[in-house]
C-alpha cells in the first residue's frame, strides 16, 4: 500500500470509531461541556459534532505510537512502517466501534 492508501484507511478507521463507537454515548453526555453555546441544539448538530469529536481524538490518540516510534528510530521517519503503526493504532482504538457496528448490523 502507497502512503496515501494507509492515510486513507486511517481517515476511515477514525471516521467508523466517530460513528459507532461505544464512547459516543459518554461524548454527548458530556456536551454541556465542550459544546459552544452558538451551536444549535438539535440531535442531529449533537451527534454531528460528537461524531466529528470523537473522530478527532481516535486521529490524534492512533498517531502517538507512530510519532513514539518515529522518535525512538529517525529511520522510520516518513516510511510506510510508521504508517503502518498508525493505522494499527487506529484498528485497535476503532475496535470496540466495529464490534458495535456488527452487532446493529446483524441483530
Amino acid at each position: 500500500m502507497t502512503r496515501q492508501q494507509m492515510l486513507a484507511l486511517v481517515l476511515g478507521l477514525a471516521t467508523v470509531n466517530g460513528m459507532f463507537s461505544p464512547y459516543l454515548d459518554f461524548v454527548v453526555a458530556l456536551s454541556p461541556l465542550w459544546m459552544p453555546t452558538w451551536m444549535p441544539e438539535s440531535p442531529g448538530a449533537l451527534f454531528y459534532a460528537s461524531s466529528l469529536l470523537t473522530a478527532t481524538t481516535t486521529l490524534l490518540l492512533s498517531g502517538v505510537p507512530a510519532a513514539l516510534a518515529e522518535n525512538a528510530a529517525p529511520r522510520l521517519r516518513g516510511t510506510q512502517t510508521a504508517m503502518g503503526i498508525w493505522a494499527a493504532s487506529a484498528f485497535v482504538l476503532t475496535l470496540p466501534g466495529l464490534v458495535r457496528l456488527f452487532y446493529v448490523a446483524v441483530g
